[in-house]
């Protein structure tokens, strides 16, 4: 529940009225006029019950500020609902206008957009006692996280004579979370690589000898000391050892959000890109961590996904991504390289995404010579790619 911010306008000309209609009492007895004097409290008492009514509307008014959080991929519909408990006098014909942020397209044409804000304005009526609930319905349009930030309620007298404004400015606890779109990586394929590692796969052409997984019928191509003998002995033919296939195929994600102290202005492109790249290393099972170079409270001083692969893992990368805006604050790339190179479990494969322009420590060079191999996401408008950084021998400029 919460509380309104709440301020009446009444009618300009009701004081002058008011007055008018005391004299009509007043001169009422001059005249001996019942009929006068009649007119004259009838008046008084109207613009008395406009005032009383206008000073104890929305008094008893409450909003639920229910938490919810809905999560939508982009062009998918959702709508936001509003509850109402009016437990004051009734409002009737009022108008109630939601403001919120423009990651979703309300379907009210009516709609105004202002900066990046929506102004959608509904009818209104709420009896004594009575729960209402508004629903606005919207398409999810582009990567972000929609709050409602302001509910109006513009509720007129009975009679005319002036209107009540319920007002309150916060920061709704519903929200609604637009995954990113993703920008196709034409080559992430090659990505995909035969060396020796630790990470399960599903083909490899390594096997882990401290990892059985079974015994299958013996080939005469297989080598003779891969045939298990108690399990020969049990099903009374040859069996041959099978071990989990294995590779080498860490990935960490760097991502720059910045262009100096600023937000870049290919933002989505590389967010969209990196998005595509989850995708694909979730359905490779291939296990990746994330760094964004994002101010965060905690040990780490940006913001991290530890390594990790899966569903989970695939829709913890994308929230992280949908929640980054242009009103956050940046920290030094530079700096949060370094952080990862000295505190952070490191992965065989690093992949920047984002700009890069090395200072006189250069962090990736020494990320490289610790065995990492260094690609770097290359992003347009409409396409995406990922090219091998390599350091000149002499003069350790990446290229």
């Amino acid at each position: 529940m919460m509380e309104w911010s709440k301020y009446s306008v009444e009618n300009k000309y009701l004081p002058i009225t008011g007055t008018f209609a005391f004299f009509l009492c007043i001169a009422s007895f001059f005249f001996q006029s019942w009929l006068t004097f009649f007119v004259g409290v009838f008046i008084i008492l109207l613009i008395y019950f406009n005032h009383l009514y206008m000073r104890k509307v929305g008094e008893d008014l409450f909003f639920n500020n229910k938490k919810v959080r809905g999560k939508y991929f982009p062009a998918e519909e959702g709508e936001w609902v509003l509850e109402f408990n009016n437990r004051g006098v009734p409002i009737m014909k009022a108008k109630l206008t939601v403001t919120f942020h423009d990651s979703v397209t309300p379907h009210d044409s009516r709609a105004i957009k202002k900066s990046s804000m929506y102004e959608v304005t509904v009818p209104f009526s709420s009896s004594y006692h009575q729960k209402t609930s508004v629903a606005i319905p919207f398409t999810a349009e582009k990567r972000g996280v929609s709050r409602i930030r302001k509910i109006e309620l513009m509720i007129p007298h009975f009679f005319g004579f002036g209107e009540t404004v319920l007002e309150k400015e916060f920061q709704s606890i519903q929200e609604a979370l637009v995954y990113p779109q993703t920008l196709v990586v034409h080559n992430k394929h090659t990505l995909l690589n035969n060396k020796q590692g630790e990470s399960p796969v599903s083909y490899s052409l390594f096997e882990d000898t401290l990892s059985p997984a079974g015994t299958r019928e013996y080939h005469y191509s297989d080598s003779f000391n891969r045939i298990h003998w108690k399990a020969s002995a049990r099903k009374q033919s040859l069996q041959t050892k099978l071990y989990d296939k294995v590779t080498e195929n860490g990935w960490n994600i760097a991502i720059n959000i910045g262009d100096d102290r600023f937000i870049t202005n290919n933002l989505e492109e590389i967010l969209s890109g990196v998005a595509d790249l989850a995708y694909f290393y979730v359905k490779q099972n291939i296990p990746f961590s994330v760094c964004i170079n994002i101010r965060h409270v905690g040990n780490t001083p940006f913001y991290y996904i530890m390594p990790g692969t899966g569903r989970e893992h695939l829709q913890k990368v994308l929230e992280a991504i949908a929640h980054i805006d242009v009103h956050t604050s940046v920290y030094p790339f530079e700096k949060m390289l370094d952080y990862y190179d000295s505190h952070l479990e490191t992965q065989p494969f690093f992949l920047l995404a984002g700009q890069y322009i090395p200072e006189k420590r250069d962090i990736v060079k020494k990320i490289a010579e610790k065995g990492s191999s260094l690609y770097e996401l290359m992003v347009t408008e409409q396409s995406a790619s990922i090219v091998k950084k390599s350091f000149s021998q002499k003069r350790g400029i990446p290229s």
